[in-house]
């Protein structure tokens, strides 16, 4: 069974409206020497690329169940917009 697929996200419609395009020479040259190795098309190396960088790089796990309980019951506080005044915190360590 196929899956709908999840919508764009806004940077995913942005690069999906431009066509993408390498302009440093030297790593569409490597690009180019890799897919002559493998016999595979230049696109297809970026994929394979982009995946194996992605799962690297991918947060693995998610937080342990305790931490996501403590910060449901624990919220950050929303900020307020004020200013912190600095010539008040350099006065409280003698600056």
């Amino acid at each position: 069974m196929n899956a709908i697929p999840p919508p764009p996200t806004r940077a995913e419609e942005e690069a999906l409206s431009h066509p993408f395009l390498i302009e440093d020479e030297a790593v569409v040259r490597m690009i180019a020497r890799l897919a002559d190795e493998r016999g595979t098309a230049m696109h297809d190396i970026v994929a394979l690329a982009i995946g194996d960088y992605y799962k690297r790089h991918a947060n693995g796990r998610p937080a342990p169940e305790w931490l996501q309980r403590f910060w449901r019951e624990h919220p950050l506080p929303l900020p307020t917009g004020l200013k912190a005044d600095k010539a008040f915190y350099d006065s409280l360590n003698d600056e």
